[in-house]
């Protein structure tokens, strides 16, 4: 099987080198051409994946054409503000191919999941499928065991593609509800970093434990207002990932919030996506009316600049209620 990876970043990079090892043909495609000449070079990407050898069976491109041509399956894993434009440029590359989004986010310019993107840009959802769970990439890359979903509106779409791309340390399950795998993968980043801040503030491991509960439930409201299914969230792509998401040390969203606590400036430096989908979740609350204080909180910390200490006293002394699930 030929497989097209495109992006070099550190979750592009460990699938391919996941892929590669259990036997696939992958071509990496890297926007940066000295990164591309690095991996063939030195079988390794000390840019984003330093540490992790790649196997012969991957050859790296800065073409996109080369990338692709001939591939089973291709993996789109660009960072998620700029992947519909990539779609758009490069439409007839990829249109008549299999597609797996492996990029999590929300646009923040649309306020559209990347599915509803690509629906926009390609007419149909037909070929489309999203790849969503816990996963570190590192984790990945070395070999050890792994859990993920691959969702399709067609769940026996699905079910050939966990087939297809299954193996024995990264096991694949399939689900139809390609809304909710993708808005679990994307809302947890914004809970991960309110863990992190809480983390840095000391605040121990009550508050975390609380903040993934009814950041949990915060997922939940928004992924069922736009139409997911509520037991989605309940998974490997809803709350398998933002538990790992909010507790590993080698989460970037769970880092940035511990760099925010410290009071750290992070203007210039290279931003999560958490923090591009904390915008857009606050955007589409108050568009839908529901209420998401702890993405709001979040959203505060990092926009608005206020202070964490004080954002963190209003959010705990909100008035009191009900639990509702």
């Amino acid at each position: 099987m030929k497989l097209a990876v495109l992006g070099s970043g550190s979750w592009g990079s460990a699938l391919a080198i996941h892929f590669g090892r259990n036997g696939s043909e992958v071509f990496q495609w890297c926007r940066e051409k000295d990164v591309a000449e690095v991996i063939n070079r030195e079988r390794e990407n000390p840019v984003f994946l330093k540490g992790f050898r790649y196997p012969e069976t991957v050859v790296a491109t800065d073409s996109v054409k080369e990338a692709v041509s001939g591939a089973d399956v291709v993996f789109s894993v660009i960072p998620a503000q700029f992947t519909p434009s990539f779609w758009e440029e490069h439409k007839g590359l990829i249109a008549s191919r299999p597609l797996i989004c492996a990029s999590k986010g929300i646009e923040v310019k649309t306020l559209k999941t990347l599915s509803q993107r690509f629906e926009e840009i390609f007419g149909s959802l037909e070929n489309y499928y999203v790849l969503s769970g816990p996963t570190f990439a590192k984790e990945i890359a070395s070999g050890l065991p792994a859990a993920a979903v691959v969702a399709n509106q067609s769940s026996e779409r699905a079910l050939e593609m966990v087939k297809t791309l299954n193996t024995p340390s990264f096991r694949l399950y399939a689900s139809s509800d390609v809304l909710g795998v993708e808005l679990g993968g994307a809302l947890k980043n914004v809970i991960a970093i309110a863990t992190g801040i809480s983390d840095g503030m000391g605040l121990g491991n009550n508050a975390r434990a609380a903040l993934i509960t009814r950041g949990l439930h915060e997922i939940k409201r928004l992924g069922k207002a736009l139409g997911a299914r509520e037991e989605t969230f309940y998974g490997l792509s809803g709350v398998g990932d933002l538990v790992l998401t909010c507790t590993g040390d080698l989460s970037r969203n769970r880092q940035f919030g511990l760099l925010v606590a410290r009071g750290e400036d992070f203007d210039g430096k290279q931003v999560v996506e958490g923090v591009h989908t904390v915008k857009a979740v606050v955007n589409l609350a108050e568009k839908l009316f529901l209420e998401m204080p702890i993405s709001h909180a979040v959203y505060k910390i990092i926009y608005e600049k206020r202070n964490p200490d004080e954002v963190m006293r209003e959010l705990l002394s909100r008035p009191v209620k009900e639990e509702t699930l």
